[in-house]
């Protein structure tokens, strides 16, 4: 490939060709110390690190002036001209900016860009309107008319200011902190990426006991927490701006779901019911349109489900041709979606291709599934979304998702459970729930699915399908809440007390944390009768949606350089579902109500038993994996002796839950693949328990 970093001094260096499609990524830092020896070293190393999110291309820039170094990773969805190259120089000077994602009106904003007079520079791609945008108007003015997925980083060197800002609801990420090897000044680091950010060679941050004990308690580490101490995620709709002068920084907030959220609900929704199919209609399909720009095949994943096979069928609606979808496929048959998925394609005449989950292979996917994060993530649909985003990048560079129907418009099973246990909790007392929870938990989960098959047609829809167990045992937890505060936290509770696992975190300590932070959570509703629900809607908005299902996400798809675009996220839909009251959302036994309505005007009458089907998706049969082609694997991971030479974990506990779930315990299952996914991660990164911090 050649020398493509040759740094310069205050101008852009790139290397540029044309082949692969894939993601973008940025990194860089402000050493204001003249800590870093070799500048140009330093950026070709972070740089190195989001390798796979752009191969098409690589620039870099370097501002001796102030120490920074700002580097980029090339996408090649849009003008895939070297005209479209980054770092870009806005047709001012003033700005140099790197950018990750799409923006779905930046032909609306070029326009009135032009016709406003301003200079746009010569690409077609939204990278050249976004630094135009910023020569009009800066960055705080020129956020809000910005509709799209983005991350960016822009120097403006006529105020001396590096700006961080990320998305309205975190589609791409952006992590910022200060890389510190304790020996000198620390130096502001930046980036798409945690592996970026530690490569800088001062780099030398231990892990946080508080972000493990994050992911063994919801499988993910949430909030502005990282796994690294001293380094943080910028938040959704948040913008962080550095004065490149003091070193200053200031974080403000741009966009506030809660607040968008309010002033949706008291607009409301002025029309019946059909009125309000038809306007969500007309959104989605809106949605879906605006995120049809791009320069190479298009595809989608569908699962069968409610919001994949809606998006699908308004790509059909707008023509989009060929369309090819995917979907994965277990061998186990509970958890194999394939048939529903395919009924759906047949129905809407699209070119459908199957991937199968093969137990030959699955060691091999973990591992990879594993390694694709840069912090542990246990959210096991992770590893079908590897899967399948690595077989539909094999025909295409661009799929569509259907994330964020679910937590837009209430379809999980925890809303459902949250609508109903919010007022049955306040009404039977506590001694009496837990009396009751007690009596669920002396049955594992086989025995609840084989008690509860005769008896399917009578029961709730979410226990209709398989692990009816597993749902019997999460309603058990929520049932000794005390109140709605521990009522919510029981909707995430993988280890109950995920401190008692680590070695280096005191108990008391995680404890206090976890109860300050939910704590100071605002309700947002707090006068509603259906307010608890809303708030549920708004914690998974602002918490679950960016730090599970968008990371996953991400990550899984720009591992194989696909990019995956999710029209559900829209924010006129976003609008859309808090105009429209909690009752046209679910009745407490089914969720979403108004998209199974809207799909069943879209599929043929013999299909409409999907739209009545329970929450989808690509979940996983962690407890056979275990007891089948896993078994070998997770016993050596878990293995007490391993684990105690680690130092991080707890060995006697994890393997512990290894040996309930292969007694039949869904929930112990869950907490043994956490405990697999933080051991295996740490080893992979060559991480041991010197190197977390002490809590």
């Amino acid at each position: 490939m050649g020398e493509w970093f040759m740094l310069t001094r205050g101008t852009v260096s790139t290397g540029y060709r044309v082949g692969r499609i894939t993601m973008c990524g940025f990194t860089g830092f402000i050493d204001r110390s003249d800590r870093i020896n070799d500048p140009n070293a330093a950026l070709r190393a972070m740089s190195a690190m989001i390798a796979h999110r752009g191969p098409d291309g690589e620039g870099s820039y370097f501002e001796p002036r102030f120490g920074l170094g700002l580097a980029h990773r090339r996408l090649a969805i849009l003008d895939r001209s070297q005209a479209a190259a980054q770092p870009m120089v806005s047709p001012s000077g003033r700005w140099v900016i790197a950018y990750n994602g799409e923006i779905w009106n930046h032909q609306e904003i070029r326009q009135e860009l032009l016709a406003s007079g301003v200079r746009v520079g010569p690409s077609t791609g939204d990278t050249a309107t976004l630094a135009a945008l910023l020569d009009a108007r800066g960055v705080e003015a020129a956020l809000p008319d910005i509709d799209g997925m983005f991350a960016f980083a822009a120097l403006d060197l006529h105020e001396r200011v590096l700006w961080l800002v990320r998305d309205r609801f975190g589609v791409k990420p952006c992590f910022w902190g200060h890389a510190d090897d304790g020996r000198g000044a620390p130096v502001f680091v930046f980036g798409s990426e945690l592996r970026a950010l530690a490569a800088c060679p001062v780099f030398r941050n231990r892990v946080s006991p508080m972000a493990i004990a994050s992911v063994l308690g919801s499988l993910s580490v949430r909030g502005t927490r990282t796994i690294y101490e001293g380094v943080h995620a910028l938040r959704p709709g948040h913008a962080l701006c550095v004065d490149l002068s003091t070193g200053r920084v200031n974080e403000r907030q741009w966009y506030s779901v809660r607040t968008a959220a309010a002033a949706a609900r008291a607009q409301g929704f002025h029309g019946d019911r059909a009125e309000m199919v038809r306007a969500f209609d007309g959104l989605l399909e809106s949605a879906v349109r605006r995120r049809l720009m791009s320069d190479v095949p298009f595809g989608a994943f569908l699962s069968g489900g409610i919001d994949s096979s809606l998006v699908v069928a308004a790509m059909r609606h707008a023509g989009v041709a060929p369309l090819r979808t995917f979907t994965v496929g277990f061998e186990h048959a509970e958890y194999d979606e394939r048939a529903h998925a395919r009924a759906v394609a047949k129905a809407l005449g699209t070119d459908h291709h199957e991937v199968m989950i093969n137990d030959a292979d699955l060691v091999s996917l973990v591992e990879d599934s594993i390694g694709c994060f840069d912090a542990p993530f246990a959210d096991s649909s992770a590893i079908p979304t590897l899967a399948v985003s690595r077989f539909a990048r094999q025909s295409v560079g661009v799929v569509l998702t259907g994330d964020g129907g679910d937590e837009f418009f209430g379809g999980y099973e925890r809303h459902l459970r949250g609508f109903t246990l919010s007022r049955w909790i306040r009404s039977v007392p506590l001694f009496a729930r837990r009396r009751m929870a007690d009596a669920i938990e002396m049955l594992h989960g086989d025995t609840w699915d084989r008690a509860l098959r005769p008896i399917e047609g009578v029961l709730p829809s979410a226990l209709r399908r398989t692990q009816r167990g597993r749902l019997m045992h999460k309603a058990a937890i929520s049932m000794r809440a005390a109140g709605d505060e521990e009522l919510w936290r029981s909707f995430f509770a993988v280890w109950p007390e995920p401190a008692s696992l680590i070695q280096r975190l005191p108990s008391d300590l995680w404890a206090s944390t976890v109860a300050r932070e939910t704590r100071d959570m605002p309700r947002q509703f707090p006068d509603d009768p259906d307010g608890f629900f809303d708030e549920l809607l708004l914690r998974d908005q602002t918490n679950y949606l960016p730090d599970d299902i968008l990371t996953k996400l991400d990550r899984c798809s720009m591992e194989c350089g696909l990019e995956a675009r999710d029209p559900m996220l829209d924010t006129r839909l976003f609008d859309f579902a808090w105009r429209i009251p909690p009752a046209w959302r679910t009745d407490g036994t089914v969720g979403k109500l108004l998209l199974r309505e809207s799909l069943q005007h879209r599929l043929p009458k013999e299909l409409h038993g999907i739209a009545g089907r329970s929450k989808q998706g690509f979940g996983v049969p962690l407890r056979r994996w275990f007891d089948g082609p896993l078994a070998e694997w997770v016993d050596e991971v878990l293995s007490p002796k391993r684990l105690e030479a680690q130092g991080i974990l707890d060995g006697k506990a994890a393997h512990a839950a290894l040996v309930q779930a292969r007694a039949g315990d869904e929930g112990a299952a869950q907490r043994a693949w956490t405990a697999c996914v933080v051991s295996r991660w740490c080893e992979r990164e060559g991480v041991d328990g010197e190197r977390v911090a002490r809590g």
